[in-house]
């Protein structure tokens, strides 16, 4: 069985000898992923631009058909199957199918099946984007958004907070407690929480809010449509587990905020501890409090990290940088 690709840190990788068709790609983007589905829809557009190659996207089940209107005119292929034999099945018989040489899985922990039958098929390339090839290239953003952030400086900014990263885990309600926290302090930021979750959590974290008698100063939605705009006009931006939210890490650098994230382990992340963020791993409320408050008090020290943030998102965080290194990779699988 033909072993998965494990990509060097150069980034190259070894060719089977130069392919005369147009190289063949899928990009399969599995539910555990949905966050970073806008970056993978660039990136598959992006390879029309290279004669060499063709890409298809791939979605699990799980995504939301709402949003087909954002990949109209992208090489698409929606998954049927719930389960994992049927799933597992149905992209043997894609790959059987499209015939690409190489496959690239975007997912956290899906992977096993995708693989499996990959290299059944006979596919020559898996390659599993995981946390070690994200630091290295990681999912851009269209920097265009953020053009303006320039023109709003820190101190001029909502002196609160906003978390977009949703409420599936429980870190949103550790920024709650320690809001409760900061009011001992006589510090009261807004803050806002937006990003996926359930309505019953959210409920939770309205509850949790009007028990500790937060309420106004908490704004919660589910969706927010202007995510860039919020986040150039907050000073501070919180995101739970970082690692897994990197389109979020980089819009918050982009964006010039001085941003925390809060991971359960010193996981490898987009943040750079101490020099375009802070990384916080404990699950205290109080001691997350102390962190924010450095933040509100000490401006000088926020303005710091959100200037070296906001550069490091200009060199390594845009589309043509993604789409060159992405585009190298390809290249390097054709021998060429």
């Amino acid at each position: 069985m033909t072993p998965e690709l494990h990509v060097p840190g150069s980034g190259h990788l070894p060719a089977h000898g130069p392919v005369q068709r147009p190289l063949r790609l899928i990009h399969f983007v599995a539910d555990d992923s949905q966050a970073i589905q806008p970056a993978v829809v660039k990136l598959v557009r992006s390879a029309e631009n290279v004669p060499q190659v063709k890409a298809m996207l791939v979605l699990d089940q799980a995504f939301n058909n709402g949003r087909r209107r954002d990949i109209e005119g992208t090489l698409f292929k929606q998954m049927e199957s719930w389960s994992t034999i049927g799933r597992t099945y149905e992209f043997y018989r894609l790959c059987r199918h499209y015939q690409p040489d190489a496959v690239f899985i975007h997912s956290e922990h899906n992977t096993a099946w995708c693989r499996y039958a990959s290299l059944q098929a006979g596919t020559a390339r898996v390659i599993h984007i995981n946390e070690q090839l994200r630091k290295q290239i990681p999912y851009s953003i269209d920097l265009n958004q953020f053009s303006k952030a320039d023109e709003v400086p820190l101190d001029l900014r909502i002196p609160g907070i906003i978390m977009p990263s949703g409420f599936t885990d429980q870190f949103h309600l550790q920024l709650i407690r320690a809001l409760a926290c900061l009011r001992e302090k006589r510090l009261s930021p807004r803050v806002f929480l937006t990003g996926p979750g359930t309505r019953k959590a959210q409920e939770a974290a309205q509850q949790l809010g009007y028990a500790l008698g937060l309420d106004k100063q908490l704004r919660i939605t589910s969706h927010c449509g202007n995510l860039p705009f919020l986040l150039m006009h907050h000073q501070l931006c919180v995101i739970g587990n970082p690692d897994k939210n990197p389109i979020l890490v980089a819009q918050a650098m982009a964006a010039g905020c001085a941003t925390l994230g809060i991971t359960p382990a010193r996981t490898p992340s987009l943040i750079r501890h101490g020099n375009d963020g802070i990384l916080f791993t404990s699950d205290s409320p109080e001691l997350l409090a102390e962190k924010l408050e450095n933040l509100l008090q000490n401006s000088s020290y926020a303005q710091q990290l959100a200037r070296q943030a906001r550069v490091r998102a200009q060199e390594n965080f845009s589309l043509p940088h993604m789409h060159k290194a992405y585009t190298d990779m390809y290249l390097a699988v054709t021998g060429t």
